[in-house]
Order: C-alpha cells, then sequence, then structure tokens
C-alpha cells in the first residue's frame, strides 16, 4: 500500500513538474580507451546529465535504462563496421529505501543506499568491450563511437510513456575516439 500511495504521489508531481521540465545537454567525460586481455576496453562517465524530473522519477520505484551503443568504423566511412550496445538499469526500492543497478557489461547488480552515489554509478562505464584485437587489421584505421539513450518510462498511474530523452535536449551524448590503428593499441 505504501508503495503504491508513493508511486501515486510521485506521478502527480512529475506530471505537474513535466509542464515546466529543466533541459540538460550531457556529455561523455573522463573518457580513455586501451588494451586489456586483447580486447579494446572504454572507460567514461556522463556529466551534466540529472534535473529534479529524472531526479523524481528515479526515487519513484521506476526502473530507468540507459542504453550505451558502440559502432566501430574505419576512417574515412560512415557505415559501421561493428555495432553493439550495453545497458545500465537503476531501481529504487520504495519500501526498503535502496537503488539496485544492473550493468551488462559487468554482468552483475550493485546496492546503493545513498541517492547521490547511484547517480554517479549509474552514468559509470568501467571496461566496458569494445572488440577482440583480432578484429582490427594492419594498415588500416579506424575509430569508435559511444553513444548513450535513456529509455521512455510506462508510469501506469497516468496511463502514459514519459520520454527521458526530452529532459537531454532529445539528442543524445557521443563519445568519438580519435583515429588509430592496431599499432597504435
Amino acid at each position: 500500500m505504501l508503495e503504491a500511495l508513493s508511486r501515486q504521489i510521485t506521478t502527480l508531481v512529475i506530471a505537474a513538474g513535466s509542464l515546466f521540465s529543466s533541459h540538460v545537454t550531457p556529455i561523455f567525460d573522463n573518457c580513455s580507451y586501451h588494451l586489456q586481455d586483447n580486447v579494446l576496453v572504454f572507460s567514461g562517465r556522463i556529466i551534466n546529465c540529472y534535473t529534479k524530473d529524472i531526479d523524481q522519477i528515479m526515487q519513484s520505484g521506476q526502473e530507468i535504462v540507459l542504453e550505451f551503443t558502440y559502432r566501430i568504423h574505419e576512417q574515412n566511412h560512415e557505415m559501421p563496421l561493428h555495432m553493439n550496445s550495453e545497458t545500465h538499469s537503476i531501481k529504487y526500492d520504495v519500501v526498503d529505501r535502496f537503488f539496485t543497478i544492473d550493468k551488462t557489461e559487468e554482468g552483475e547488480n550493485f546496492i546503493f543506499l545513498d541517492f547521490d552515489e547511484a547517480k554517479q554509478n549509474f552514468v559509470l562505464i568501467e571496461v566496458m568491450d569494445i572488440q577482440h584485437i583480432d578484429f582490427f587489421e594492419e594498415g588500416r584505421k579506424y575509430y569508435f563511437e559511444v553513444t548513450a539513450y535513456l529509455h521512455s518510462v510506462y508510469l501506469e498511474e497516468m496511463e502514459k510513456n514519459i520520454e527521458l530523452m526530452k529532459y537531454w535536449n532529445n539528442k543524445p551524448p557521443t563519445y568519438r575516439s580519435p583515429a588509430f590503428s592496431l599499432r597504435d593499441l
């Protein structure tokens, strides 16, 4: 009952807040890539990505999914040679008051009691596998891009989808690596 009441109150707050919602322009920060066990891996985080509305939705008990799509390109070619994605999901347990974050690239979930810690971990990528070194050929130049996208959230009480990307100015942040060759790795 407490959970249902909490969701209804949160839904009303979100509905009212969305009329005057603020927007941010998130960006990737502190990004790096290197070889680890013959696999090209990427690490980084997204900054400037939270608004009051996103914070309220995160604390409502709704599951929020953040998808990281990565694409490998040969330099001067628009079509990707390889593409894949990983997801992070966060859900608040409104009864027991903790956050669970699941990260597909790490294959495990994390528990947080502190909201700020949960928010920081949710947008953090630590050693995401991009591609095995055997994929890259000598004498060719490559780059990769990582794009982050927030999935919409369905609010049952409102019978409505909330497009979370609108809080990110409808533009997903993208990191583009410098061009590299097999030798550079």
